[in-house]
């Protein structure tokens, strides 16, 4: 109760309320999404607009190396509905429509966070409770992807639920969750997920048996909803997770887009993921029952380290069970502060780190709102071309990779092209009025006669630090891609 009072943690209205509003600071300051997420996201504009006429769907004309599963799209497309269309009645831009989805996706994370939430204050106490919330929200890579429509993302709420779940000790509830989000979103939680439900079958407070009577019939149910669901979107039968878990985990062929050392995630994705926080981990695990959640995490992160390709998100799960550990590691701090100048002196400590995350947080923030020159330059082309030209525009890789998207489509009149493989300066990339293409010399070159520059769009190449300025860092900006306009017909 002491380290409640010196922080002032507030109740739990407004912690609430923090972590809302802190995910809707990084939905507005970066509101334009990467590829990565690009089939989640085209999925639901195809089903808002589209409905159910599939064959004009953007994942028939562009698949992807591997289906994903149109489930979460289905959810979130109902979820968005709503909002989306009394914006249609209002005649607003689309734009707002994607802003909408991700706020709906932001929405079902924070609501799986608070569900653990409550679940940790009444096993851990309100102090842990409210440190839990002050911790996550300070953090910048867990808000940060939490209102965008990643596969890793869409499957954490249910992840949540699950693990509250699993403090409550409702395994039914538990397996069934674990069955869903494991066989539809990502195979690769059953290494996280299934350590935990190790945990009670060693401790013998869940027979094997009982086990099995659950997870065989979610098994069954779980796989034939996503095999039905998902042949009729893909027009052929097919299990999308099944189909990722080969390509990765078989194949290893996401190993074509980068490896890493073995040790990378405790280095590199843990100390960026957690920040400060982290130092309080060890000490949150002196408690047998945070200890409890760190074990999954742990062993999670090191089975997944044996795949070569790693990025920060794959192990983003673990993130809120680390952080339950660091919150018990603070609040011992805190309650403890009057005992002698050392535990006063402590508690500052848990203060500080949370201000030092907030402020690589914001830093963070600011560098990545750079860092989506596609969707700022479809935001320049809608505002320097008036809405009742005529253009037909090409969007060239570069482009739509780093935020173009189907609902930047703002203008039904115009003509919006992803074709690729077209050859530079050929007939048909001629043919077109508008060119939004990476800012290379040798293919600008060849446009130098036929079109002028409407638009250079920066994007960030880095950070410069002078300890010297306020504040003591620059971001370094180059010219990514060139809005062009052709200045005669075609030939």
């Amino acid at each position: 109760m002491a380290g409640r009072r010196l922080l002032g943690l507030g109740g739990q209205r407004q912690l609430l309320g923090l972590l809302m509003a802190v995910a809707a600071v990084h939905l507005a300051a970066c509101p334009y999404t990467k590829v990565e997420e690009s089939f989640n996201l085209q999925a639901v504009h195809d089903l808002l607009y589209h409905r159910l006429d599939v064959e004009k769907f953007d994942h028939l004309e562009f698949p992807g190396v591997v289906p994903r599963t149109f489930l979460g799209p289905l959810l979130i497309a109902a979820l968005s509905s709503p909002a989306v269309y009394a914006l249609s009645l209002l005649e607003t831009s689309k734009f707002y429509s994607q802003l909408v989805v991700r706020a709906v996706v932001g929405l079902g994370v924070i609501l799986g966070l608070w569900m653990l939430q409550r679940e940790v204050r009444r096993q851990f106490g309100a102090t842990v409770a409210a440190l839990f919330c002050w911790v996550t929200a300070s953090q910048f890579h867990l808000m940060f992807y939490c209102t965008r429509t990643l596969p890793n993302v869409l499957a954490l709420p249910v992840v949540l639920l699950a693990l509250a779940a699993w403090l409550q000790q409702r395994w039914t509830r538990f397996i069934w969750l674990s069955a869903f989000v494991i066989l539809v979103f990502r195979a690769e939680l059953s290494l996280l997920l299934g350590l935990a439900l190790l945990l009670p079958l060693c401790w013998r407070k869940l027979s094997l048996t009982r086990a099995l009577r659950c997870a065989v019939p979610a098994g069954i149910l779980c796989l034939g909803l996503t095999v039905a669901v998902d042949s009729y979107f893909w027009r052929y039968l097919v299990w999308p997770e099944g189909k990722v878990l080969w390509y990765n985990t078989v194949l290893n062929k996401s190993s074509n887009w980068g490896t890493s050392p073995l040790l990378w995630y405790f280095y590199s994705a843990l100390p960026r993921g957690l920040g400060c926080s982290l130092l309080f981990v060890p000490l949150g695990a002196a408690d047998r029952r945070a200890l409890a959640l760190l074990l999954p995490a742990l062993g999670f992160v090191a089975l997944y380290s044996l795949l070569p390709h790693k990025e920060l998100r794959f192990v983003i799960y673990t993130f809120p069970l680390l952080n339950v550990v660091a919150a018990r590691g603070c609040a011992r701090v805190l309650n403890s502060y009057r005992k002698s100048w050392l535990h006063r002196v402590g508690s500052l400590l848990v203060l500080g780190h949370l201000v030092v995350n907030a402020a690589y947080s914001a830093t963070g923030l600011y560098v990545s709102h750079f860092n989506y020159p596609g969707g700022m330059a479809m935001q320049r082309l809608h505002q320097l071309v008036p809405a009742r030209a005529d253009v037909v525009l090409h969007i060239d890789v570069a482009a739509a990779q780093t935020g173009v998207s189907r609902f930047l489509e703002v203008n039904s009149a115009w003509r919006y092209e992803k074709t690729e493989d077209l050859e530079p300066g050929s007939e048909r990339m001629l043919a077109y009025t508008h060119l939004l293409m990476e800012a290379a010399p040798g293919p600008l070159a060849l446009y130098q006669d036929t079109h002028r520059v409407l638009a250079h769009v920066p994007g960030t190449t880095g950070l410069s630090v002078n300890l010297s300025r306020l504040p003591p860092f620059h971001v370094n900006l180059q010219t990514k891609l060139v809005l062009l306009e052709r200045l005669r017909g075609p030939p």
